[in-house]
């Protein structure tokens, strides 16, 4: 299909009219590209594709707060995984989408916020209680 259209225009919207910044629209024609690429090559495996964001901020807490609103954003309900880190996931077509912040191993700030996240409920399973026991005071293993 791109061997017509060298330009891949046939597979990629015209961002012109989306309002996204630069780097989204760099990302939205990668990924249009990339199934052009797929549609071009049925002779190669089908790949496994997984898309990951890495929340920013310096503390965990903050990286919650935007592992949440991508979990309200997917239709999923973020869990504590048994590393420690905070994840929302969700499979759409064949890809999975996951959103993952990490303890880091020094400070309070995840301690007070994994406490403060079990005490809504929103921890699935878990507890700050069992994570204390898993990982410590000091928050890594």
């Amino acid at each position: 299909m791109t061997d017509a259209d060298p330009a891949g225009t046939d597979w990629v919207p015209r961002l012109g009219s989306l309002q996204v910044p630069p780097q989204r629209a760099a990302l939205i024609r990668s990924l249009f590209e990339f199934a052009a690429f797929v549609a071009d090559h049925p002779e190669l495996p089908l790949p496994t594709v997984n898309a990951l964001m890495i929340p920013g901020g310096e503390r965990f807490s903050e990286g919650m707060r935007e592992v949440e609103a991508t979990a309200t954003a997917l239709g999923v309900t973020p869990a504590l995984a048994a590393d420690g880190a905070y994840v929302a996931s969700r499979r759409i077509g064949l890809v999975w989408v996951r959103c993952v912040v990490r303890p880091t191993p020094y400070g309070t700030d995840r301690d007070e916020t994994l406490n403060a996240h079990a005490s809504t409920g929103r921890l699935g399973h878990r507890t700050a209680a069992d994570t204390a026991r898993e990982y410590g005071a000091g928050g890594a293993r």
